[in-house]
C-alpha cells in the first residue's frame, strides 16, 4: 500500500513521512523514490545516468531544454520504478513516500503552457497511490522553516524574480493552486496543519487515515 506526502517545497513532507512510515511500517527500511532497485549493473548504471540528468545537471545548467523535456525525463524514471517496485501497490504492506510525481507535474504547468492533460497522461503507466495527503501550508509558513531553498524552489527558472522572499511566497503560491487543483480531481486527503502544531500531529493525523483505509472493506 503505497502512501504518498505531497505539498509544496518546505511544507514538512519529508518529517512527516518519516514520523508516519516509523508508526506504520516500524521493521521495513524506508526507501525513497529515487531509489529504483536496479536489479543489475546495467541498469543500475542507466538509472545513474538518468538521475543524474534530473537531480543534478539541471541546478547547475539551467531550464536550457525546457519544461517537455524536464517532465519526460521525469517520466522515464517514474515508469522505471514502476516497473522494477512492483512491491509499491503491495496490499500487504505500507510504504510512505516523500512526494510523487505530483509536484512534477505541478512544477511543469508553472512553468509553460502545456496541455495538463497530456503531461498527466505520461505517468499512466505509474500506480496510482493508495492514499494522497496534501500539506496545504502556506508559502509564508514554508519560508519560516528553512533558509536553504534553491533556484528552482524560488521560479527563478519560472520567470519569479525580486528578493528570495518575495519571490518563493509568489512562485510557491501558484504550485499550490496547481496542487489543491489536482486535489480536488482526484479525491486526496487535504490537511492544513496549524503553524504550531508539531509535525507528530500531523503525522497521527496521517496515520489514522490510513489505518482507516485499511480497515475499510
Amino acid at each position: 500500500m503505497l502512501i504518498v506526502l505531497e505539498g509544496i517545497d518546505g511544507s514538512g513532507k519529508s518529517t512527516v513521512a518519516r514520523l508516519a512510515a516509523r508508526e506504520l511500517a516500524p521493521d521495513r527500511t524506508p526507501a525513497g523514490k529515487k531509489d529504483l532497485a536496479a536489479p543489475d549493473p546495467g541498469t543500475a548504471a542507466r538509472a545513474g545516468l538518468l538521475r543524474e540528468l534530473i537531480w543534478s545537471s539541471p541546478e547547475r545548467q539551467g531550464d536550457t531544454y525546457g519544461a517537455a523535456h524536464w517532465i519526460l525525463l521525469i517520466a522515464s524514471w517514474y515508469a522505471g520504478l514502476a516497473r522494477l517496485r512492483p512491491g509499491l501497490a503491495d496490499e500487504d504492506t505500507v510504504t510512505v513516500m516523500d512526494g510523487w510525481y505530483y509536484r512534477n507535474i505541478a512544477k511543469t504547468l508553472v512553468r509553460e503552457p502545456l496541455d495538463a492533460h497530456w503531461v498527466e497522461s505520461l505517468f499512466a503507466p505509474v500506480p496510482e497511490p493508495a492514499l494522497t495527503v496534501l500539506l496545504d501550508v502556506a508559502p509564508e509558513v514554508a519560508w519560516s522553516r528553512r533558509d536553504d531553498f534553491k533556484d528552482t524552489e524560488l521560479g527563478r527558472w519560472d520567470g519569479f524574480t525580486g528578493p528570495p522572499r518575495e519571490s518563493f511566497r509568489a512562485y510557491q503560491s501558484v504550485v499550490r493552486d496547481e496542487l489543491l487543483r489536482m486535489a480536488k480531481e482526484r479525491g486526496w486527503l487535504v490537511l492544513t496543519p496549524d503553524p504550531d502544531d508539531p509535525p507528530e500531529r500531523t503525522a497521527a493525523d496521517v496515520v489514522a487515515a490510513v489505518r482507516g483505509l485499511r480497515r475499510t472493506p
